[in-house]
C-alpha cells in the first residue's frame, strides 16, 4: 500500500495551503501524536491529532530551544486536553 501522506502533512484552513508538514509533535499515548503546524504561506498555527503509522517518521518534540513558542504552547495545551479527556473517560460513573 502506498502511503499518500508520509509526513503527517495537513492543509491550512485559513489560506488553503496544502501539504504543510508539522514542525513538532508530542506523543499522545502509545498509538498517537499531536502534531503542531505553522503555515509557510500565512503563518497560521494549529494542531492535529494522528494515529502513529508504522514507517512514518514522527516529527521531533519541541525542546527548550524550540524557536516557535506559539506552536509549542498549542501542542502542550492540546496534549493536556487529550489526557484530561482520556482520564475522564476511564472513570466509572457514580
Amino acid at each position: 500500500m502506498t502511503d499518500h501522506n508520509p509526513a503527517y502533512a495537513d492543509a491550512c484552513e485559513r489560506c488553503g495551503q496544502y501539504d504543510v508538514v508539522p514542525v513538532a509533535a508530542i506523543r499522545d499515548g502509545d498509538t498517537g501524536i499531536v502534531a503542531g503546524y505553522r503555515c509557510p504561506n500565512c503563518r497560521a498555527a494549529w494542531t492535529c491529532g494522528w494515529g502513529i503509522v508504522p514507517g512514518r517518521t514522527i516529527p521531533p518534540q519541541p525542546g527548550p530551544a524550540f524557536p516557535d513558542q506559539h506552536v509549542s504552547a498549542l501542542l502542550h495545551e492540546q496534549a493536556a486536553v487529550n489526557r484530561a479527556h482520556k482520564h475522564t473517560a476511564r472513570q466509572d460513573p457514580a
